[in-house]
Parts: structure tokens; sequence; C-alpha cells
């Protein structure tokens, strides 16, 4: 167990205090409700509670908001905020809570804790104390405006409810358990040996980590201003290893930072609607079910997205334009990296590229770049024909690298088959058929000296 696991589990036994407070709250007004009596010694069980849970404040067992905050950011939380911010997390640090704040507020129907129901178990009859909590929860309170706390519904059946950002922070895991719907859970990963690029390319794939990894630091304890993201557009030609960099930029994260980092990858054609404000709704949903979690949302050909603005001959053409504007402004806001790629650079409308963070070019591989992804790719234990040479392979056929990675395993298919080491036959058969796919004339000249190692059913 590490200094930072070490750290967490006993902020959490201090928070233990809070919960079981909570705990103490609710069954006093589940009493009053069915006109039970509490025992005698409620009272001074509550009480030493509630010394309990102040010495654990004192002691830090709030101490997690320090790792987005500064204290300056802090100073202003007092007694009763971390009373609210309790109270909001209590369904989510003790699930078993949730139902009981639902059936103590049949009029809010939630398990969050409503307005209401917070006046009543803090006690709060004075008049002077009712308008001191409306205080801390208007939209300039400290809570609020550090994104702790929601404040949702209308009067009188308000509830607050805890971001994501307080989950995390409080409670050390995700907000959500399940998928983003609309999203996949890629299970690809890599390290950074695994990546045949340029040295600029990589140099910027790790800045981009470094970005994600170093924002919280630098706006804590350098007073920077607070950037969203940050927002990556990666660009390069189909099989250029976008979508595996991205695996490999969630693989170092985790590394980095000693928890698992996720990527979840989005078809866009699955949140874009012919409807009006459909779309926005369906990327609002998938945004708000990945806030806080420790996940890159990697959104593959988002070339119709990221094409320049046309003219506006109609409504629809106004739109339009209106949509993508809004869905590049909403991945802006969100606290969280997300990833467009796209194949097409060029067609990239100019005032979109400057929403980006960072911007990474993909090349295709060169005769050098291709001979390292035929090593690469090719399984490692694989046994291997002498005569092989893959410098020779690299240079004799173009194909990028996610071509080289299907043929790779195509060839090493047709060796196992075979029962023999993967050698220039299987390599040509499996080239020629990835050459195929292209439903065109492929000539024996496109591939080269391996056109000596096909069999005459193979091609012509």
């Amino acid at each position: 167990m590490n200094m930072a696991t070490e750290d967490r589990a006993v902020t959490q036994a201090m928070l233990a205090t809070e919960w079981a407070r909570i705990d103490q709250m609710l069954a006093l007004a589940e009493a009053v409700r069915t006109g039970q009596q509490m025992p005698d010694s409620f009272a001074d069980q509550f009480e030493t509670l509630a010394d309990a849970s102040d010495e654990a404040r004192t002691s830090g067992s709030w101490a997690g908001l320090m790792g987005p905050f500064s204290s300056e950011d802090l100073n202003g939380i007092t007694r009763l905020d971390l009373d609210l911010m309790a109270l909001a997390l209590a369904p989510v640090a003790w699930p078993a809570m949730g139902p009981r704040i639902q059936s103590l507020q049949p009029q809010a129907a939630s398990p969050w804790p409503g307005i209401a129901l917070i006046q009543e178990l803090l006690m709060l009859s004075d008049a002077g104390d009712v308008s001191l909590l409306f205080q801390r929860l208007v939209s300039t309170a400290p809570i609020v405006r550090l994104g702790l706390i929601r404040v949702e519904g209308a009067t009188p059946s308000q509830i607050i409810r805890p971001t994501p950002l307080l989950i995390r922070a409080v409670l050390g895991r995700d907000p959500e358990l399940a998928p983003p719907s609309g999203a996949h859970l890629s299970e690809a990963s890599g390290d950074w040996d695994d990546l045949v690029l340029p040295a600029a390319t990589l140099r910027r794939l790790t800045d981009f980590t470094a970005w994600i990894h170093r924002s919280e630091q630098i706006k804590r304890d350098w007073d920077a201003r607070r950037v969203f993201g940050p927002l990556a557009l990666f660009s390069g030609p189909s099989g250029t290893g976008k979508s595996f960099a991205a695996a490999v930029l969630a693989q170092d994260l985790t590394r980095r930072t000693g928890e698992p980092w996720s990527l979840f990858s989005l078809d866009l054609g699955r949140i874009m609607s012919k409807y009006v404000g459909e779309t926005e709704a369906n990327l609002n949903a998938l945004l708000d079910a990945i806030e806080g979690r420790r996940a890159i949302l990697q959104i593959d050909e988002a070339d119709g997205l990221l094409g320049k603005r046309g003219d506006v001959s109609d409504a629809r053409d106004r739109y339009a334009n209106l949509e993508v504007s809004h869905m590049l402004a909403r991945f802006e806001r969100h606290s969280g990296p997300v990833i467009l790629t796209t194949n097409l650079r060029s067609n990239v409308d100019a005032a979109f590229l400057r929403r980006f963070q960072i911007v990474v070019d993909f090349p295709t591989p060169d005769a050098a770049s291709r001979a390292r992804l035929w090593d690469v790719l090719l399984p490692k234990a694989a046994p291997r024909s002498d005569r092989l040479d893959l410098v020779q392979l690299g240079d004799a056929v173009g194909l990028p690298g996610g071509a080289i990675s299907n043929a790779a395993t195509y060839a090493a298919v047709l060796a196992a088959e075979a029962e023999d080491a993967i050698d220039w036959p299987h390599i040509a058969r499996a080239v020629w058929a990835e050459l195929d796919k292209d439903s065109r004339q492929v000539r024996r000249a496109e591939i080269g000296f391996l056109a000596e190692f096909l069999d005459a059913e193979d091609g012509s």
C-alpha cells in the first residue's frame, strides 16, 4: 500500500463519524414520523458522535478537498458548509441512506436531501439559521461556486446533490460505476515503446499526459487559471496509430497517478441526431456521466463535426452551425480530457482548431518505421524464419500501421495453422489480403519481392 492509499484509508476512517452522525439524524427523523420514542441514551450518543465528527474535521477528515483546491479557495468554507456536503454525500458514501432519505421527503421523491429535510435534520428552528442555510446555497456561496454542490429543482422542493468533483475529492472514487451511455470501454493497452512515431509526435503526446497530470497542481500551488479539458485533436491518415496512442495515454496516466484511468470510445454517429436539440441532449448526458471520472473520452472519425462551416441558406443550416459550435464548447467545459480524431486536418475549420489545447499530427510511417512496426506487431514469442528481413519488408510495401497490425496477425495465424515459423509466404499472403480489401485490382508489383512467394491462386 503506497502513501497516498494509506492517507486515503485514514481519511475514510475519520469520515465514518460523519456517516454515523447522519445515521442518527435520520433515525430521529424516522422516529418523529412514526411516533416512536427514542431511548434515553440517544441524546448522549448523538452528542458523542457530534464531538467525534468535530474532532475528525479538525484532524483532517475533509483533507481530500486540498487536492483540487488551494487553501485560499477553501478559506470561506464553514461548519455549516461541511454539514451540507456531508448530507449531500451520504447517499453515495453509505448507499443504504438513500432510500431512507427518499422516504422522509415524499414531496421531493429523491434520495438526495431536500432543503426542507436538511432544515429538519440540522434542527434549524431559528429564522436566522434558516436564512443562513439559504445563503450557503446561493450560486456565489463557496461550495456552489467551487463546483462541490449542485442545487436542483424548484422551490419549495429543491434538493442538493454532490458533484462528481466532490465525490472524487472526498471519497476517492468514481461517481458512477456503469459505462456512460453511448460509449464503450476500450480494452486496448500499450506502452510508449509500442508506439512507432516520430520524436515530435511522441513529444506532443507526452506533453498531453503532463497537461492532464499536472493541471490540478498548477491550479492549486501556482494559482494558475482553471483550464478545463484538455481538448486534443489527433490528425492523420487511417491506421497511423491515433486510437492506439489514446490507449497508451490512459496506461501512462494510470502509472503516473497510481489510480486506474479508463478510455471510453464513442462513435460520433451514436449521439448525432437529425432532431433539433437531441444531439445536444445526448452529448450533455454523455459528458455528465463521465464527469469526475479518471477517464479519457475519445471520439473517432470526427471529420463531420470539425468540418468547415457552410453558408447559411435556411434555418437548418443555421442550426447545424450552432449545433457544432455548442458541441465543441461543451467539450471545452468538460473537466476531463477529450480526444477527437480526424483523417483530414485540412478540412478542419480554423476557428475550431483554436479551441484545442493540443494538436498532434500522425504521419504515414516511412520505410524505417514500417520495419519497426512489423517487428513490434508480429507476436513476440512466435518463431520466425531466419530469412525474414523486416527492413527489406518495410521498404517493399507501404502499408500504414493499422494495416500492418492486421497483416501481422494474419501471417501469424497462417504460420500457426501450418505449424511452422512465420516466413515470407505467410507474410506475402497476408499483405496481399490486406491490399485486396480495397475492392480494386491489386497488381503483384505492388508488393515487390513478396510477389515471388505468392501462390497462383492468391493473385494475378
